[in-house]
């Protein structure tokens, strides 16, 4: 054996010594900071800085942002770990002006909400004022001021609530191209073969239609009036079949 290659023990002792020394430190730095970690966690949850201090909300148009909040059930007092965002998105979307929401909680106490509202289809028009109405059928308190709506039909005549939600279903299936080209959807009370609703339209014709078919059918008057003589206005009906009566004037007119 290669004396030179032995290391006496009284030699090697201070090395072994310092080895175990470093392990130990670096046993008690890992302890430490994991209590460390864990006491600033407890003192976390247990501060105020714990408590939701910034709440944003985006996307409400008809809703209001302080009826959203109060929906969420999310104050100043709540803990962010007390927010449980599916269950906070099924509160919001109870709103009748709510299609859907999206809750979001951020460390250290931040919440956002995202919502999509349900879009307005139509105008109730009752006792001089109009009431919006949404692509649910959700009926909205009367429009202040004196202004009239522009951006979707008003409904006139309604009073059974089953036609006027026949009419509002409709309205959310047919294309936004075709529900601008419509005025003024009108409920006739004493029908004429289930003929119960008169459209005025925006390029001065008219429309019978039928609750029933409603929806369907309007999708092709684009067609219909693209295909009608310059100039020429009339009736259009679209209940059972389509069929054109020009206005009496034009008829008088072309004799």
């Amino acid at each position: 054996m290669d004396r030179k290659k032995v290391v006496p023990l009284e030699d090697r002792l201070p090395q072994l010594k310092k080895e175990r020394k470093q392990k130990a430190n670096h046993r008690f730095v890992l302890y430490a900071s994991f209590f460390f970690l864990l006491l600033l966690v407890v003192v976390y949850f247990q501060s105020p800085f714990s408590k939701v201090s910034q709440l944003s909300v985006s996307g409400e148009q008809l809703v209001s942002y302080s009826q959203v909040v109060q929906a969420s059930g999310i104050s100043d007092r709540t803990h962010i770990w007390d927010v449980r965002p599916a269950a906070v998105e099924k509160q919001i979307e109870k709103l009748p002006t709510v299609r859907t929401a999206s809750v979001r909680a951020e460390f250290p106490n931040r919440v956002t909400i995202r919502i999509q509202e349900y879009e307005r289809k139509a105008y109730l028009e009752k006792n001089g004022g109009y009431y919006p109405i949404l692509q649910n059928g959700a009926l909205l308190a009367k429009i202040s001021g004196s202004r009239l709506p522009v951006d979707a039909p008003v409904l006139y005549g309604f009073s059974r609530q089953a036609d006027l939600r026949a009419v509002t279903e409709g309205l959310a299936k047919i294309p936004q191209q075709v529900i601008h080209s419509i005025s003024d959807i009108h409920y006739i009370s004493a029908p004429t073969d289930n003929d119960n609703l008169m459209l005025y339209m925006n390029d001065g014709n008219r429309v019978v239609a039928s609750t029933n078919t409603f929806a369907r059918n309007i999708q092709l008057y684009p067609e219909i009036a693209a295909s009608l003589p310059k100039g020429a206005h009339g009736t259009i009906h679209l209940s059972v079949g389509s069929y054109f009566v020009p206005d009496s004037t034009q008829g008088s007119a072309g004799n």
